[in-house]
C-alpha cells in the first residue's frame, strides 16, 4: 500500500516542489543559490519521472517506465527542450561582458568571449540556464509522467506550496521586512522611474487560478482532506497576489479567476453535488477572508495607503509614465540593433543602457535601469532574434500540445451520449490556460515578465496541466485507475 501511493504520488509531489519553491525562495536567496536549488529538484523529479511514473491500468512498474520513455522521445517538446538547454548553457558559459575602462579610450563594455554567439554579463546566465532545465522537466513530467489522480495532486500541491511561500511573504511584510516591503510597494512606475525586477505577485495570481480550478477538481472526487489545502491555497495566492502586484493588475486577475471559478463550480454542479459546490464556495470565501483581512488589518499604513491609491489611474500611471517608457523603449531599440540576432546579453540591458541613453534622458530615468518597461522590448534587446524565437518557439509547441489534445478529445467524445455540451464535458483544468496566460502576456506591456525567469514555472504548470487533462480515448492497458 506504501509502495502504491509512493508511485501514484511521489512525482507529482516532486514536481509541485520544482513548479513552487523557486518562486517562493526568490526574494530571499541569490541567483545562483536559487538556480543551484532549481537544478537539484529537477535532477530529482527528473529521476521519478524515469524511474517511478503513474501506473495506468493493466501495468507493471517496468512497462510505465517503458511507456514513459517512449513518449519522451516521439515528443518534439523533449527535443526542443534538449535544444533550449543546450543554447542557454551556451550563453551562460559565453560571459565576459563587464564594464571597464581603458585609459584613453575611457569607460566601455567589454565583449564576450565569442562574439557572434549568445551571451551574457557575468553570472547572470546560470539562472535561464537552471530555469530551461527545470521547466523542461516540469513540463513533460506532467505531460507524460502523472495519471488523472495525480495531476491534480500536483495541482493541489502547487497551489498549496505557493499559498504557503505568499502566506509567508505577506506576514513578511507585515512585520515590515525591508525588501519585502519594497516588493509590495512597487507600481507600474517606480520611484523613482527605474523597473528593478518584474510585479512578484504575477506568480502567486497564476497559482491562484490554479488551485481554484484543481480545489473544485477535489471536490467533485470527494477528497474530504484536501479541503484545508484548498483554503490555504487561495488564502496564500490571494495574498501573494494583493500585496505584490499593483491594485490594477490583481483586480484584472481577480475578475477573471472569478469567472472561472464560476464556471469552476458549475461544473462541479453538474457532475458532484450541491454540497460539493458548496463546500467549495465555503472554502474560498474562507480562504478570501484570510487574505483580505491580513492586508486590511494588519498590513503596514503604507502598503494599504499605496494599495488605494493604486487603484486610481493617474496614481497608478504616473506623469511622466509615457516619457520613461519611451525613453527606455529607444534604448532597447538601439541596443537590439547593435546585435540584432544574439543581443545584448542576458543580464547587460543596465550595462549597455548607460552609453546608449542621452544627457537629457538622465533627468527622468534613475542611475539604475535593468529593464524596459514592455517584458518584449527588455527580451529583444537583451537575447535578440535568436533567443525570442526559442521563447516563442516553446510557446507554440505548448500550444500546439493544447490544441492537438483538444482535437482528440473532440473526436473521443462525439460518440459518448454524455458529452452533449463539450464545454462541461472536458475538466475545468483544461480551459485555465487559454482562459489565464493571456492576462500574462498582455502584462508583459506594463512590466518586463520575462525577466523574472521563475515566473515561468507558474505559466510552464498551468499549460502543462491544461494540455495533459483533456479526455482521450483509452488505449488498451491504459486506462487511467483513479
Amino acid at each position: 500500500m506504501f509502495h502504491k501511493l509512493i508511485t501514484k504520488y511521489g512525482l507529482a509531489t516532486h514536481l509541485a516542489l520544482l513548479a513552487s519553491l523557486p518562486c517562493a525562495l526568490m526574494p530571499f536567496v541569490s541567483e545562483r543559490a536559487l538556480g543551484i536549488t532549481i537544478l537539484w529538484l529537477s535532477a530529482l523529479a527528473g529521476m521519478w519521472l524515469l524511474v517511478e511514473p503513474s501506473i495506468l491500468s493493466g501495468e507493471h512498474l517496468s512497462s510505465a517506465r517503458g511507456r514513459v520513455r517512449r513518449a519522451l522521445v516521439r515528443d518534439p517538446m523533449f527535443w526542443f527542450f534538449l535544444f533550449a538547454i543546450g543554447f542557454a548553457a551556451i550563453r551562460w558559459f559565453n560571459g565576459g561582458i563587464e564594464l571597464c575602462y581603458d585609459s584613453e579610450q575611457g569607460w566601455s563594455v567589454a565583449r564576450s568571449a565569442v562574439d557572434v554567439l549568445p551571451a551574457s554579463a557575468g553570472d547572470s546566465g546560470f539562472l535561464p540556464f537552471a530555469v530551461a532545465v527545470g521547466i523542461g522537466v516540469l513540463s513533460l513530467g506532467v505531460l507524460h509522467g502523472l495519471g488523472l489522480s495525480a495531476r491534480i495532486s500536483f495541482g493541489l500541491a502547487t497551489g498549496f506550496l505557493f499559498g504557503i511561500a505568499g502566506l509567508a511573504c505577506a506576514v513578511l511584510v507585515c512585520v515590515e521586512s525591508r525588501s519585502l516591503l519594497q516588493l509590495a510597494l512597487r507600481g507600474f512606475l517606480s520611484r523613482p522611474p527605474v523597473v528593478v525586477q518584474p510585479f512578484y505577485g504575477t506568480s502567486y495570481g497564476l497559482a491562484l487560478a490554479l488551485s481554484i480550478v484543481v480545489g473544485t477538481q477535489a471536490e467533485e472526487r470527494r477528497w474530504a482532506a484536501s479541503r484545508i489545502f484548498f483554503c490555504l491555497a487561495v488564502a496564500g495566492n490571494l495574498a501573494g497576489l494583493l500585496f505584490f502586484a499593483p491594485p490594477l493588475l490583481s483586480i484584472a486577475y481577480l475578475v477573471v479567476i472569478a469567472l472561472f471559478m464560476v464556471f469552476s463550480l458549475v461544473h462541479l454542479s453538474r457532475v458532484g453535488s450541491v454540497g460539493g459546490v458548496a463546500y467549495s464556495l465555503t472554502m474560498v470565501i474562507f480562504g478570501a477572508a484570510l487574505a483580505v483581512s491580513l492586508l486590511l488589518a494588519v498590513a503596514p499604513e503604507a502598503v494599504t495607503k499605496a494599495k488605494a491609491e493604486g487603484m486610481n489611474l493617474v496614481a497608478a500611471f504616473p506623469e511622466n509614465y509615457r516619457d520613461v517608457s519611451a525613453i527606455l523603449t529607444r534604448i532597447s531599440r538601439l541596443m537590439w540593433q547593435e546585435s540584432p540576432w544574439r543581443g545584448a546579453g542576458v543580464g547587460a540591458f543596465n550595462l549597455q543602457a548607460q552609453f546608449l541613453a542621452e544627457k537629457a534622458d538622465w533627468a527622468i530615468l534613475s542611475s539604475k535601469v535593468s529593464a524596459a518597461l514592455s517584458g518584449y522590448w527588455t527580451v529583444l534587446a537583451e537575447r535578440g532574434i535568436l533567443g525570442c524565437i526559442v521563447l516563442a518557439s516553446m510557446g507554440c509547441l505548448f500550444a500546439f500540445s493544447w490544441i492537438k489534445n483538444l482535437i482528440g478529445a473532440v473526436f473521443y467524445l462525439r460518440t459518448r451520449d454524455d458529452a452533449d455540451v463539450f464545454i462541461f464535458a472536458c475538466l475545468p483544468m483544461v480551459w485555465t490556460a487559454p482562459i489565464v496566460i493571456p492576462l500574462f502576456c498582455a502584462e508583459a506591456f506594463f512590466s518586463p515578465v520575462f525577466s523574472c525567469s521563475v515566473t515561468l514555472f507558474a505559466v510552464v504548470a498551468v499549460i502543462a496541466l491544461s494540455a495533459a487533462s483533456f479526455p482521450r480515448s483509452p488505449k488498451p492497458r491504459a486506462a487511467a485507475t483513479d
